[in-house]
Parts: structure tokens; sequence; C-alpha cells
């Protein structure tokens, strides 16, 4: 069995721009998270995070309480851990799911105007959860677009 924990944290603004620390996020966890036998979904949208995370308990919680400490985080709100046979997302160490109508769709018939993860229900979360095993993982870069024509064009949010 394996621990499945969920949280969700706004964005603390800093000078890095949020392509920058969305690509830091994702290497770091990449890299750790392959080393360590942990699976799990990041979804950024409207200054909010969510992040569904599994694997051995104890990886889990050290690996939780590091993200507690990370400045780029703020206002934290873990929902109810699960244990899980198998990981929901073993094809990937961090998958990245990028802003999509089916979520922003799913939001507004729970009532909500926007992506808004620390309004979930319990229920609200399993039913999110499903929608983010089904999407497809954002494969675009997430570096800066460079070059004269691309400056100021941001395609991912």
């Amino acid at each position: 069995m394996m621990l499945q924990l969920c949280y969700a944290s706004e964005r603390i603004e800093s000078e890095q721009e949020l392509l920058q620390d969305l690509s830091d996020i994702l290497a770091t966890a990449r890299k750790f998270n392959l080393q360590h036998q942990i699976h799990g979904v990041l979804y950024y949208s409207h200054g909010k995070f969510f992040q569904c995370l599994e694997g051995q308990a104890e990886v889990v919680e050290s690996l939780f309480q590091s993200i507690c400490r990370d400045p780029r985080h703020h206002n934290i709100l873990r929902f109810a851990d699960a244990m899980v046979e198998h990981s929901h997302f073993s094809e990937w160490s961090m998958k990245y799911v990028h802003k999509h109508s089916e979520i922003s769709s799913l939001f507004s018939r729970l009532g909500l105007k926007q992506f808004d993860p620390h309004a979930l229900q319990q229920s609200g979360i399993a039913e999110f959860l499903k929608v983010l095993y089904r999407l497809e993982e954002n494969q675009a870069s997430l570096a800066s677009p460079k070059g004269y024509k691309q400056r100021g064009y941001v395609p991912y949010f």
C-alpha cells in the first residue's frame, strides 16, 4: 500500500517568473521522485497549486514537510490522506497538467467561479483526481519563449 497525499497552496509572488518557478519545481520534483519511487501530478492555475503525491508513506511525509518549508508556497491545505494499492500516476515521476477547460467546467459544476482547490470537499477531490488521471500531461517545454517574434508570448496559462 502507498500513501496518497494531496494538498493545495497559493503561490507567493516573487521576483522570479511563473514559468521559471514551475520549471524549477518540476525539475526538482521529477529528479527526487524518480530516485524515491514517488509518483504524482501537479496542476497550477489562478495563483494556486494542487498536487497529489503517491509513494512510500515515510518518503511522501518527508517530501511534504519540505514542500511546507518552500518559500514559493503559502496557505497550504492538506487534504485527507488515502492509502492506495497502486499509483494512479505510475507513468510519471511528476505529471504536469496545464490549465484545461475540463477542469474549469468541473469547478464551475462544483459552484466555484474559478480554480480554487482550497474550497474542495473530499468528494470534489476525488472527482478532480479522476479528471487529472485522464488528462494528458503538458509536454511543452516550460522554458520561457525566446526570440523576437515570441517576445512576451506565454502559451501555457
